[in-house]
């Protein structure tokens, strides 16, 4: 690619584009054919006219040859004030033009020195709405100004050419640039493309969604309806097959901004549960609660609070009189963050009925979760995610706040980037399994999001997972933060929020929109 290419010349700095005129420029306006000393590429679902003295040579940008998908050219002119043009081309390789345009200069710096990168800017040229980004290279005691510009084809491929040449100024770059992209024609794929298997471990791939064969149509009037709703969605993320197929954000949020993903947190700690028990760290389910405690003892040892099983605290239906929830408006949730032990506070609540008999939305028993596998394992449960579930699935980015004791919160208060709660469902719509590793048992994927007992906000409630009859599952959290994962048709969606109105409204869009354009 450019880097290694451009490495070789580093002294000499020789470098980028070939000399056309503007004479020539205006021929090109006419695709009849190539003028005079032009060869005409035509590969790969595309076709540009370059100079006879600038072979081109495939470089491979990234591991395989280049295809349909993925690939660059690279030609270099030869004489004392040798040239160098080159085009990258991907599809699913970034989200937007100026991130592709960042991986190529970020490729490039490995090998050379770049310098003077700008923001870029969106400009009209060659006929083009282009991507047009700034550089420049040194070496050998001389700096370069060089140019890029980046496109979207119809088909949904991006495109970079660029271009650097010692002694010329930008309005020479531009003007050969603008002579690149006015040759430059693609065409769709004669067969479809089939996706290339990966793992979005460092990073997720993109396509368009009509190459998952979902209807873009209709989730792009999901994006307009949600711009015009004047509810605070702070971002609509959707994974089809194993592809990023939407990504929007609002309300000064981005790919990279943390977000308090509030109750979904207790999905996340009944997965290290499931973790811990097949690791044989925390016994099963049957297991009584007040066992998994033994060094805390109730103030009051209701016959029925030792009854309480694992299961029951997974499946919300411990029977503790808590009123510590949505449902109570937090009357007494912040009676468990003045405690002194938040464990003991659980532990020390009146009862209210019969575990297991009915579900009864509780906060303190998903921090019990949490606090268990502390007891366990000796470890936080961030520590422990980041040993067997963060930590494979690559994710290192968040923040997860603690009680007093130093125990991180189970049933809230983990902050996360919203690919990463992506990466979540979409481990679970793998059956647990992460880039060959089964990193939770499928039989708890299985166990922890069936409908085990009937709930309230969805149809039914598993393990810390709510479980809607139509055939998908989520984990949700206050102000519209979700995990669908849709196993039906290979697809997870992760929204997030900023107000309580906002859930109700986020709620419904898969059904609305998401499960519609997959057909």
């Amino acid at each position: 690619m450019m880097a290694a290419r451009l490495s070789r010349h580093r002294d000499a700095v020789a470098i980028f584009f070939v000399v056309i005129a503007v004479t020539g420029f205006n021929l090109w306006q006419h695709r009849g054919g190539p003028p005079p000393g032009y060869t005409e590429f035509n590969r790969y679902g595309f076709s540009f006219f370059y100079p006879d003295n600038c072979p081109l040579r495939e470089a491979v940008v990234y591991p395989g040859t280049p295809s349909y998908s993925l690939g660059d050219l690279q030609g270099e002119s030869s004489g004392a004030s040798r040239n160098i043009i080159g085009i990258v081309w991907g599809a699913g390789q970034a989200n937007s033009l100026k991130e592709f345009t960042g991986q190529i200069i970020d490729e490039a710096r490995k090998n050379s020195e770049v310098t003077g990168v700008d923001e870029g800017e969106y400009v009209r040229l060659g006929g083009k709405q282009v991507y047009k980004r700034r550089f420049a290279l040194s070496g050998g005691g001389v700096t370069v100004p060089g140019l890029m510009a980046g496109w979207e084809s119809p088909e949904g491929r991006m495109f970079v050419l660029y271009n650097v040449r010692v002694g010329e100024d930008e309005a020479w770059l531009v003007n050969q640039m603008r002579a690149m992209l006015v040759s430059l024609e693609t065409m769709p794929p004669a067969e479809p493309v089939e996706l290339e298997s990966y793992w979005p471990t460092d990073e997720w791939r993109y396509v368009k969604p009509e190459v998952t064969g979902l209807d873009g149509y209709i989730l792009q009037r999901m994006v307009d309806e949600i711009m015009g709703s004047g509810l605070a969605v702070d971002g609509v993320l959707v994974v089809k097959d194993g592809y990023l197929v939407q990504e929007w954000y609002f309300n000064d949020y981005g790919n990279d901004v943390l977000h308090n993903v509030y109750s979904c947190t207790k999905s996340v700690v009944s997965t290290l549960v499931g973790i811990a028990i097949e690791r044989g760290e925390i016994d099963g389910v049957d297991s009584l609660l007040l066992d998994l405690f033994p060094d805390i003892s109730p103030e009051d040892m209701d016959p029925l609070k030792e009854s309480i099983t694992l299961g029951d605290m997974l499946m919300m239906s411990a029977g503790f009189d808590a009123r510590d929830s949505w449902l109570y408006e937090w009357e007494r949730l912040g009676d468990m963050h003045d405690a002194d032990d938040a464990v003991q506070h659980v532990l020390d609540l009146p009862m209210a009925f019969e575990p297991g008999s009915r579900f009864e939305y509780t906060n303190g028993v998903s921090h019990l979760l949490s606090c268990l596998i502390t007891e366990r394992t000796g470890m936080s449960a961030a520590e422990y995610a980041d040993e067997h579930l963060f930590g494979p699935l690559g994710i290192t980015d968040y923040e997860w706040r603690t009680d007093d004791a130093g125990r991180n919160w189970g049933y809230s208060s983990l902050y996360m980037r919203p690919r990463d709660m992506a990466k979540i469902g979409y481990l679970f719509l793998n059956d647990g399994v992460w880039d060959g590793e089964q990193l939770v048992p499928e039989s708890w994927v299985r166990e922890a999001t069936r409908h085990r007992i009937d709930a309230n906000l969805r149809d039914g409630y598993g393990y810390q997972w709510w479980v809607d009859d139509d055939g998908f599952y989520l984990a949700l959290g206050y102000m519209g933060q979700f995990i669908f994962v849709i196993p039906e048709h290979g697809i997870v969606a992760v929204f997030t929020g900023g107000t309580p109105e906002t859930f109700d409204y986020t709620i419904e869009l898969p059904e609305r929109f998401i499960i519609p354009a997959a057909g």
